[in-house]
């Protein structure tokens, strides 16, 4: 749903207005997109939206839920073994946790269509609607998984304050260039995020989220 529909496809229709109301919702919010507005963009008639949502508020939860799932299962499909692990030690906890975002990192910053989704995930920060539950739902499952294994890696409990917000502000910096895109290639005098940018942001991750566990250690008593 991401990325622009085959309109070929079995459920071309669906998935155009799917594509349709990401962009609009994300312009615009729920209370400024109309049902004329996404049919238009979509190139379909408005009864083809009832027939495959019902209505605007179930469309919007629809988008959600696909923003959810494709997030997921991006991050899914390479850092399972990281969302899952057991650390046996310290150091294994540590490396699956560089692992686990470094793959958010790709998912988020690397794709350029991501900021379509960006827009509309900041939109349900700071305006929470009732579709703001199944996006959470998602994000707090790799918050949790981050959590255990910085605790992990650094001799504390998952669910302590500190660890909740530490754990935030290791995916904030991955967050931030897809946010701040623009400010972000503006103040690095670069056009987009290549394949030079990704590598070495991924190294300074990893420099930060071992920093934030040595951090975390020495707050241990």
């Amino acid at each position: 749903m991401l990325l622009k529909a085959d309109p070929s496809a079995t459920e071309g229709t669906r998935e155009r207005i799917l594509d349709a109301a990401l962009d609009l919702f994300g312009e615009r919010g729920l209370t400024g997109t109309t049902v004329r507005d996404i049919a238009k963009r979509a190139a379909v008639n408005v009864a083809a939206i009832s027939y495959h949502f019902g209505g605007k508020e179930e469309l919007y939860r629809a988008v959600a839920s696909s923003i959810a799932d494709h997030l997921l299962a991006r991050v899914g499909e390479r850092a399972v073994s990281a969302i899952n692990a057991q650390p046996k030690s310290p150091e294994a906890a540590l490396a699956a946790l560089e692992t686990l975002l470094e793959t958010v990192l790709d998912a988020i910053v690397g794709p350029p269509e991501m900021r379509r989704v960006a827009r509309f995930m900041l939109r349900e920060q700071m305006q929470p609607t009732a579709a703001f539950d199944v996006i959470y739902g998602s994000l707090s499952r790799l918050h949790v998984a981050a959590c255990r294994l910085l605790a992990a890696a650094s001799g504390s409990e998952p669910e302590t304050a500190e660890i909740r917000v530490r754990a935030f502000m290791l995916v904030g910096q991955i967050l931030v260039l897809r946010v701040a895109e623009a400010a972000v290639q503006r103040r690095l005098d670069i056009d987009a995020y290549d394949d030079a940018f990704m590598e070495s942001a991924k190294t300074l991750l990893k420099e930060n989220v071992r920093a934030i566990v040595a951090a975390s250690r020495e707050s241990q008593p």
